[in-house]
């Protein structure tokens, strides 16, 4: 006699079965509590005759579907079809959660529901909607690649099948705290900040305006990394005197008069390759950065016109510009600096840094470094000449006997700084400069006494040999 045990459970015969199936079939939609006991009871015979774990109910009417399991329990579910693009959720237990609440909420979901995007695809949303930006000039390119490149780190840190309305706050704490372990100090912070925008941009469309990122500490990353400080490094006069003497081994008239201009006018590095032949007025007294207007970027970083009066070492830089452009066929008769090996294009600004770097003298930077130094960690740096040239014209009008507070006025007019403090509505009330044109006089005393004490120096360092 075989001694084996079957696990085969006993199944209802067909008449129960045929009896519970009719039942199940006689409840029809819109449903009530009676038609949930009649489906409870009716399921778990029917499952157990046809051996399966849970069988469902719907109204699509109202995106609701009624899961009853074997074992009796009723889950209530809102689902979407796919060509409304709405993430399925679950909304709860009978009878806790009434069929007549568990409707509304369904329909309520399907009004205002998440979607089911992934966080990539919602990447890549708002990286179009940054490109829509620099097409309307309200963003510059240089930007956008910057930001594109924040977005790339935060693409890596999501997985493919993620859905941005599922992503808690727990796991933006683990990405954020990824970031805090594996990269470095201002990279997590600034990654911590293009995440909370994306998600500020995201959210009211992709997660009904729930925004879990917002939620998140403001201090959550710089309380945990060192907040890169402002540098403290700077030069003196008889190092810029030096680079001055020095660049003029480049082998380019472009790579040496860039970084002349540079020193004699302060402008950021952005400024030197995006100045153009119409910036230069016709009578040669001044260039003009333009402001920027509606559909048109400014050329400088407060989109603000700025006036700079052309001195005679200025003069000479663009007189042996419009030289060489006028020698060379082809070239681009845009911009005043082009790109030594490619003429066509303007003067890329990541090259003035390698100059700087290449061509300052030996302990050119001065001051402390720390471990927070980021400008000057490797040396001379773009910044050491505006940093130079504010310090040189405070020094300059002060021993043409100005005051202090004239003199701190002068040097924030030469470097197109903004005083918020002095009167914050003088930009839409005061027009007096236009009337007087005292702020170009002020600035051409102030560019002529820096140039000549950096071509003093130049011709005391040529003496000595």
């Amino acid at each position: 006699m075989p001694r084996t045990v079957t696990q085969n459970p006993e199944k209802p015969n067909n008449d129960d079965f045929l009896s519970a199936l009719e039942r199940w079939e006689g409840c029809k939609p819109p449903y009530t509590s009676s038609h949930m006991r009649i489906c409870v009871t009716a399921a778990k015979t029917i499952l157990k005759h046809q051996g399966q774990s849970r069988r469902s109910k719907y109204e699509k009417e109202s995106y609701l579907r009624i899961d009853f399991s074997k074992a009796g329990k009723v889950t209530f579910y809102a689902e979407f079809p796919k060509k409304m693009g709405l993430k399925g959720r679950k909304l709860g237990e009978w009878p806790e959660l009434a069929v007549q609440l568990a409707r509304e909420k369904a329909v309520e979901m399907a009004g205002e529901g998440l979607r089911a995007e992934s966080v990539h695809l919602a990447l890549e949303s708002y990286r179009v909607d940054l490109e829509a930006k620099v097409q309307r000039q309200k963003l510059s390119d240089h930007s956008y690649r910057t930001y594109c490149a924040r977005i790339k780190q935060i693409d890596l840190a999501f997985g493919e099948r993620e859905v941005f309305g599922d992503v808690t706050y727990g796991r933006i704490i683990d990405v954020l705290d990824t970031w805090i372990a594996t990269k470095s100090n201002n990279h997590a912070l600034e990654l911590f900040a293009e995440l909370r925008r994306f998600w500020k941009y995201a959210a009211p469309q992709l997660c009904n305006g729930r925004n879990v990122a917002a939620s998140i500490a403001d201090d959550y990353v710089s309380s945990r990394v060192q907040r890169p400080a402002p540098t403290r490094l700077f030069t003196d006069i008889e190092s810029i005197a030096k680079l001055w003497l020095n660049v003029a081994g480049c082998t380019s008239i472009h790579q040496k008069n860039a970084m002349r201009f540079m020193i004699l006018t302060g402008v950021r590095p952005i400024n030197v390759s995006n100045l153009q032949w119409d910036y230069v007025r016709d009578d040669i007294k001044e260039i003009v950065y333009p402001a920027g207007i509606i559909g048109m970027r400014g050329a400088m970083k407060t989109q603000k016109e700025f006036r700079i009066p052309i001195t005679t070492g200025i003069e000479r830089i663009l007189q042996e510009q419009k030289e060489w452009r006028d020698s060379v066929p082809g070239c681009n008769q845009q911009f005043v600096f082009l790109q030594p090996r490619n003429p066509e294009l303007p003067f890329a600004k990541r090259s003035l840094d390698k100059l700087i770097k290449t061509y300052s003298p030996e302990n050119a930077v001065k001051g402390i470094k720390h471990d927070g130094t980021v400008k000057g960690r490797e040396g001379a740096f773009n910044t050491m000449c505006r940093k130079f040239f504010k310090s040189n014209v405070i020094a300059q009008m002060r021993a043409k006997g100005f005051s202090r507070s004239d003199t701190r006025e002068i040097s924030l007019l030469c470097l197109h700084h903004s005083d918020k403090s002095a009167d914050p509505m003088a930009e839409h009330y005061d027009f007096s400069d236009e009337i007087l044109q005292e702020e170009m006089a002020l600035k051409k005393t102030a560019f002529e006494a820096h140039e000549a004490s950096i071509l003093t120096q130049v011709i005391l360092l040529r003496k000595k040999g």
